[in-house]
């Protein structure tokens, strides 16, 4: 019985797991369209700092958002404006805005 609830108990959390970590491939455009905390993945170039020093604009075919990285959420320490870039994280809507709150960003091409 033990070994039961533990089976049960495990794979439930790597449902759980899996669920979090799905993030949904948009655009820009779409990005600005979703509900807040929508889990997002993004690809686009690196255009400019947005203000703050962790705050960046990320620009696709579509348009440009804000994205807010984390020292920690950097894969690469040499990426820079004029970088592809993805990154993947949630949607953060206030007062009409939307930018995104990134988890990861990992070099796309090293083209500029």
């Amino acid at each position: 019985m033990k070994r039961l609830i533990l089976s049960t108990c495990l794979l439930a959390l790597s449902f759980t797991s899996y669920a979090h970590d799905y993030a949904k491939s948009v655009t820009v455009k779409q990005a600005k369209s979703l509900r807040d905390n929508s889990r997002v993945t993004l690809t686009g170039k690196i255009t400019g700092q947005a203000g703050d020093e962790d705050k960046y604009w990320l620009e696709d075919s579509t348009g440009r958002i804000k994205i807010d990285v984390d020292d920690d959420d950097w894969e690469d320490k040499n990426l820079a404006v004029g970088k592809t870039v993805r990154v993947t994280g949630d949607t953060d809507r206030d007062e009409g805005h939307t930018e995104i709150e990134v988890d990861h960003i990992q070099l796309v091409s090293t083209s500029e």
